[in-house]
């Protein structure tokens, strides 16, 4: 066990707070260590016939480093999320009728490894007679009982999938698209199609998702999703496969067909569904790359002329690559007290320290942005997240309502968007000094530490 340096001399609150800060320093700079369980056999795959018996070998092993670990094994069904990431599913809720967690036993159920040394289990599976076609699927899992206590606890698991072929019977690979959805429409942001395809086979398939979007000419105005191979989705599960349109599209009514095919070109099942643009719709710009020198101005626009960055000479003193790229909104860090995310964002990249000079940012806002903002433009300003810091800053924001642009100056580059503000609580967010951002558990460890040197002052 880690613990902090013994204190000789312990005088007030002041001590101990400087006790306290200096072990949270102490975890963040020697975190405790993490285990990790190996397996030699991490997948089994095979082709066995109706009532036949299959064995898969697998050694279990730990690194010296690791500490004593006392390992459990799970026979697990073989699930799915809608993303097509695989999961365990435990024995009461494993109802598949393509599961081959009943067919499996285990040498050992639970052992014990010492740090460094190794186990071998073996698994059996016997194949019923009447199994039926296709393939069967299961999972193993090795993990360990928690080691450490409270919020440091360490878990560590790992898992073998089981996929068996059931020899000589057929495949059968067919899907239906049970619905399609099409996302929010919001200026600057890709449109997201969703089709949701199951398996009403009895094998394991990857598919291509292809979506195409016709006027009420039914001319093709977008297309998206081609050649996007996606996971094998498991016979039964049905799997959610997006596909993001970036083509601008006028205010109008459109019909989307979604198409889902095998990765042969195959199609399994195709489904139209109406749609409609009823404000004018900007698609995302496109990633932009210009040369920055010291001698020259330059701007930096994006392909759409939503963002526009004036950088004047002498703004860099070496020569430099400058991108201006989307960013996704949903992946934004939740906005400060007081103001709320609006719907336009960007990044620059390729400047890693201050600017020598000020560049001029000038966005076109959106009706979105002023939606967010209840329709009053006093409230939207430019904010830029400085990730060194891990905290936004408002930045003082000039509005032409007329030319529906925010405009701003400033030296340091990172992720933009439109905030909307709302007061004083929100205008004076980006002026504070940087400060130390904290895990919680850090946190509440200072704490405990802090409590038990106090503890010991008044035992004392």
């Amino acid at each position: 066990m880690r613990s902090c340096p013994e204190v000789k001399s312990v005088s007030g609150f002041h001590a101990l707070f400087l006790i306290a800060i200096g072990c949270i320093v102490f975890l963040v700079l020697c975190p405790l260590p993490a285990s990790a369980i190996k397996v030699s056999g991490s997948i089994y795959t095979a082709s066995l016939p109706p009532g036949s018996t299959g064995v898969h070998t697998m050694i279990i092993s730990t690194s010296p480093s690791d500490p004593p670990m006392n390992l459990t094994v799970d026979l697990l069904g073989f699930g799915q999320t809608p993303q097509q990431s695989n999961t365990g599913v435990p024995p009461e809720k494993d109802t598949s009728p393509y599961s081959a967690r009943s067919f499996i036993t285990v040498s050992e159920k639970s052992f014990h490894l010492e740090p460094g040394a190794s186990k071998t289990v073996t698994a059996t599976l016997k194949v019923p007679q009447n199994v039926g076609d296709g393939a069967r699927y299961a999972m193993i899992t090795f993990r360990n009982e928690p080691i450490g206590n409270g919020s440091t606890a360490i878990v560590t698991a790992i898992s073998v999938p089981v996929v068996i072929t059931i020899a000589n019977t057929p495949k059968i690979l067919t899907g239906s698209i049970t619905n399609v959805t099409v996302a929010d429409v919001v200026p600057g942001q890709p449109i997201t199609v969703t089709t949701m395809l199951k398996n009403t086979g009895n094998y394991h398939y990857p598919i291509i998702n292809n979506v195409s979007v016709k006027d009420a000419t039914g001319k093709i105005v977008a297309t998206g999703g081609l050649n996007e191979i996606s996971r094998a989705i498991l016979p039964a599960y049905t799997g959610n496969f997006d596909v993001n349109l970036v083509t601008p599209l006028p205010i109008g009514k459109y019909t989307i067909t979604s198409v889902a095919s095998r990765d042969d070109g195959t199609v399994l099942d195709s489904k139209t569904v109406p749609f409609e643009i009823k404000d004018t719709y900007v698609a995302p710009s496109l990633e932009v790359t210009i040369p920055l020198s010291p001698k020259s101005p330059a701007v930096l626009k994006s392909t759409d002329g939503r963002f526009d960055i004036s950088f004047p000479a002498g703004a860099v003193l070496s020569e430099v690559n400058v991108t201006l790229r989307p960013f996704d909104k949903d992946r934004l860090p939740a906005a400060p007290p007081g103001a709320k995310l609006g719907a336009t964002t960007f990044r620059i990249e390729g400047l890693t320290g201050l600017l020598s000079k000020d560049a001029t940012v000038v966005v076109k806002y959106s009706s979105a942005d002023l939606e967010a903002a209840g329709s009053d433009v006093s409230k939207l300003a430019l904010a830029r997240y400085d990730e060194s810091e891990n905290k936004w800053t408002i930045v003082p924001t000039t509005i032409d309502k007329n030319a529906l642009t925010l405009t701003a100056t400033t030296n340091r580059f990172s992720i933009w968007v439109v905030m909307v503000t709302s007061g004083e609580s929100a205008s004076g967010t980006g002026t504070g000094k940087p400060g130390l951002a904290l895990d919680a558990t850090l946190v509440f460890a200072a704490l405990g530490i802090t409590i038990a040197f106090v503890g010991y002052r008044i035992r004392k």
